[in-house]
């Protein structure tokens, strides 16, 4: 799945999610997901920490050689 399409799957949970503004929204997402976590024993830091290394790797990805992030 390219970028774009990620923002796009996210956007349509952010649609679905609430009436509050996207930032509300993404906060509520956010400490739901923590809530979760503590629920099922996950690590919730251990899973963002992965998930912005997963970022950063597909951001690099999309780029071209000379515009690629460290």
């Amino acid at each position: 799945m390219d970028n774009e399409r990620h923002a796009a799957t996210f956007e349509k949970v952010i649609e679905t999610y609430g009436t509050d503004s996207r930032q509300e929204i993404l906060v509520d997402l956010l400490t739901d997901a923590m809530h979760w976590c503590d629920a099922n024993g996950e690590d919730f830091h251990y899973a963002l920490c992965v998930g912005g290394k997963h970022f950063i790797a597909e951001l690099n990805d999309s780029q071209t050689e000379e515009r690629r992030l460290p």
